[in-house]
This record gives structure tokens, C-alpha cells and sequence, in this order.
């Protein structure tokens, strides 16, 4: 199957946009919490490698610069994936599934490639997979520190509890602390 030059890639896109949501949905609190001495990375790296055995050879792409840490922010906490450098629009340059504050559940947010079809210039944007619906948030400063401010400022701007994205009250941003590396799935 030839992927044209400004389609995103499969292997890459599924990962972000499907294998990764459905982990948040389905395993959420356990993303975030787990053994602090399992290896993220190396689990993420698994997760792509097999996930890409589904996909046809001329599909699969390397797992580099793929990575992954859980932080906390404010009250909130998270898992924050790397992923591999976006080559197309729709591709991530990251994902995180968060744990709001007084919550059971967990939100799923990326930070994507796109170009502007008029002017060819890249930009970023800030989506959100919520009921099985991708939603774009709007475009946001690129880079992780600006990603994990953007995705604050949706969680303080929600309803606690709520993860339709509601307003609410608004509070200020605040900077990653590291929690260190725990493994994804909680075993």
C-alpha cells in the first residue's frame, strides 16, 4: 500500500490515535500509577513493536525517540509519551493520559503535526479523544513544556470530574514535577 507523501503514516497515526486512547480508556488509572521500577520506555517500545506485526512490513516503522515518563501537575497526574518524530499532518509529537484531580478515570490528549493548506506552513495542535471522538482543541505553542501547559489549562478549565470539557474555574498552569518511571499496566 503506498501512503501518500501528506497522509500520515498508519503505524504511527494507530498508535497515537487508537492503540494508546484505548489503553487510557480501558487501563487509565493504571497508566498513570504503577511500579516505579518498570521501564516505560521499554514497554512503550513493546507496545509499537507489536502493535506494528498487525501492520503490512512496508507499514512498520522503528520506535525511535519513543519514550515515555509520569509526572505530575499540580494535583493531576500523568503519563507523557514521545513519540517518534511526525512526518506527516495528523501524526503526534506527543500524548498524554491524565488523571484528573478527584477523579476515577482518565483523558487522553495529543499534541499534532499539521500544515496549513493554504500557506504550506506547519503549526501545531491540541486534540483530545473523549467518547470515542477525536476532538481539536485548537492550535497550540509547539513543544512538550507548551503541551503539558495547554493540557493543564483544559483540566482547570473542565468541571472536575467532568471530561466533556465543560468551564470551570481556571487556575494557573504549573510546572511538571517528575514522579519517575513506572510500568504501564500496572503489574
Amino acid at each position: 500500500m503506498d501512503i501518500a507523501q501528506n497522509d500520515p503514516r498508519p503505524h504511527h497515526y494507530r498508535f497515537a490515535h487508537l492503540v494508546l486512547p484505548g489503553l487510557a480508556r480501558d487501563r487509565g488509572p493504571h497508566l498513570v500509577d504503577g511500579d516505579p521500577d518498570r521501564d516505560v520506555a521499554a514497554e512503550l517500545a513493546a507496545l509499537w513493536d507489536d502493535f506494528g506485526k498487525q501492520l503490512p512490513d512496508a507499514e512498520r516503522l522503528p520506535s525511535d525517540g519513543l519514550r515515555g515518563s509520569r509526572i505530575t501537575l499540580g494535583a493531576h497526574r500523568l503519563l507523557v509519551v514521545v513519540l517518534p518524530r511526525p512526518a506527516a499532518p495528523a501524526e503526534a509529537y506527543y500524548t498524554a493520559v491524565v488523571q484528573p484531580e478527584g477523579t476515577g478515570h482518565c483523558r487522553y490528549f495529543t499534541m499534532e503535526h499539521a500544515v496549513n493548506p493554504f500557506t504550506g506552513e506547519p503549526y501545531t495542535v491540541l486534540g483530545e479523544w473523549a467518547d470515542g471522538s477525536h476532538l481539536n482543541l485548537g492550535s497550540a505553542e509547539p513543544g512538550l513544556s507548551a503541551f503539558l501547559a495547554a493540557v493543564v489549562t483544559v483540566l482547570d478549565e473542565s468541571e472536575p470530574g467532568d471530561a466533556t470539557g465543560r468551564p470551570g474555574p481556571a487556575r494557573k498552569p504549573q510546572k511538571p514535577e517528575r514522579r519517575g518511571l513506572r510500568g504501564l499496566f500496572g503489574r
